[in-house]
């Protein structure tokens, strides 16, 4: 949820869970991470976004039948040169409106890191 809340590329979301493995056997285990998201999806807690990079910020919600499919792609868990440059390229997951209501702490005083993320708006 926390890379939700970031607006986080699969790439990040790999390399944050699992601390304790290396990139390799993560890789081996991506069906596991994979199935967790099919699941935040299924909640309604987080959506998975395709980013386009035609200089329109635009963004497509990947429809959740589709989502195993895509999520066994093991190249979109991996950073292209220009994702990780860029980091406006591939997929992405987002939290929801429930998610935000699940996750919400109390944060005033602090600012929002997301408020010059065109994506969210």
């Amino acid at each position: 949820m926390v890379n939700a809340q970031e607006h986080d590329l699969l790439p990040s979301v790999l390399w944050d869970w699992r601390t304790d493995l290396d990139q390799e056997d993560k890789l081996a285990l991506l069906p596991v991470l994979a199935a967790a998201l099919v699941v935040l999806v299924g909640d309604g807690l987080i959506e998975v976004r395709r980013m386009f990079v035609d200089g329109s910020g635009g963004y497509e919600v990947v429809p959740p039948g589709q989502l195993p499919e895509v999520l066994a792609d093991q190249a979109a868990w991996e950073y292209t040169d220009h994702s990780w440059i860029h980091r406006d390229e591939g997929l992405a997951i987002v939290e929801t409106q429930a998610g935000r209501e699940l996750s919400r702490t109390a944060r005033s005083g602090v600012p929002d890191p997301q408020s010059s993320n065109p994506y969210l708006k």
